[in-house]
């Protein structure tokens, strides 16, 4: 008889126990569901709520007094307490993939805004929606993917509302046209198209996104000065590809030896296509798809006619200027570079 009101009694715990944990895991569930999230349950509340079922487990099968649930091993209101608000709390924080947090993320910023005007309100905002951790898009749209003359805008937000920092204006792309990143070669005369950030590459004076042969505009960024040997690395499978150093002897071949650019890099921007940290193409057997792809001056010709880049994006004196001080990296700010159609299916 003492047997089995201790199975009885046992049971009687055991049903209990699983009652308010199943309690609990449809609580935290809904909650999830009602937030319109999927988290999985925080893994030290997993690991509370199994090793409470394996304590409560072991009471299944003969039981003795000895093996018979205790109230230590109970679940008793407050620890459902503690097990709800600690999920709740870790539930209602950032999530992180790496080192990186992932949201929540702020309510999108109206493109309402008469200030937008000059720059394509339905582009920026399909783009904005695909990428809400950018507050600043500085969009290159051409034609059609052979085109080398397309427009440049810049967007932003200013206080709750997007506005247009640079109208849409005349760009050179490349002699070839444009062509996706992972599909295009070093050489080949076209610009990538894609969605890129601002790149940054280490130069003597530490991480860079803005330098030029002529002083610092305004800059929103650190901005180098080119000195002599500056020199932009750009033939394939080398170790120099894609990076910055100083070497007036050996920049040679596809290398861009910065200062002997005066007009077209009298300003200039890094664009994120293949840049530091992983460049590909930097080493033996690698794919070298893009280097040294900048937003710089456009050059001319002598009778003053446009000339089309190898593969950057170039625009008018006084509006790469109005760039330089528009780009804030701060910002998170991406290029949208391809046809209107391309981007609006991205």
């Amino acid at each position: 008889m003492g047997t089995l009101a201790a199975m009885s009694r046992g049971m009687v715990a055991l049903a209990i126990t699983a009652a308010v944990i199943t309690a609990v895991i449809t609580a935290f569930m809904a909650g999830a569901v009602g937030t319109g999230t999927n988290h999985a349950l925080d893994p030290d509340m997993s690991r509370m709520v199994r090793a409470r079922m394996v304590r409560e487990s072991n009471t299944v099968g003969v039981v003795t007094p000895a093996d018979a649930v205790t109230p230590a091993d109970a679940v008793t209101p407050a620890d459902a307490t503690e097990i709800l608000i600690e999920g709740a709390a870790r539930a209602a924080q950032q999530a992180v993939r790496g080192d990186r947090e992932i949201g929540p993320f702020p309510p999108a910023r109206s493109i309402a805004n008469p200030q937008l005007a000059g720059c394509d309100a339905a582009l920026l905002q399909h783009l904005m929606e695909t990428d809400p951790t950018s507050s600043q898009w500085i969009m290159v749209v051409v034609p059609n993917s052979t085109s080398t003359v397309g427009t440049l805008a810049i967007a932003a937000v200013r206080g709750d509302a997007w506005e247009c920092s640079l109208g849409a204006t005349t760009a050179q792309v490349g002699r070839s046209g444009i062509r996706p990143l992972l599909d295009r070669r070093s050489g080949d005369g076209t610009t990538p198209a894609g969605i890129f950030p601002l790149g940054v590459v280490a130069s003597p004076q530490g991480p860079i996104s803005f330098f030029g042969n002529s002083a610092d505009p305004g800059a929103l960024g650190p901005y180098r000065r080119i000195q002599n040997g500056d020199c932009f690395g750009a033939n394939p499978n080398t170790p120099g590809y894609g990076h910055w150093r100083i070497d007036s002897a050996s920049c040679t071949g596809d290398d861009e030896l910065l200062q002997l650019n005066v007009q077209s890099y009298e300003h200039a921007v890094l664009i994120g296509a293949n840049t530091e940290p992983d460049v590909s193409g930097d080493a033996v057997g690698e794919t070298p798809y893009a280097s040294a792809i900048f937003l710089h001056r456009t050059a001319v010709t002598p009778a003053g006619a446009a000339k089309p880049t190898s593969g950057c994006v170039s625009i008018g004196h006084t509006q790469l200027v109005t760039a330089l001080r528009s780009i804030d990296p701060t910002l998170a700010p991406r290029f949208a570079i391809g046809t209107r159609a391309d981007l609006l299916a991205h």
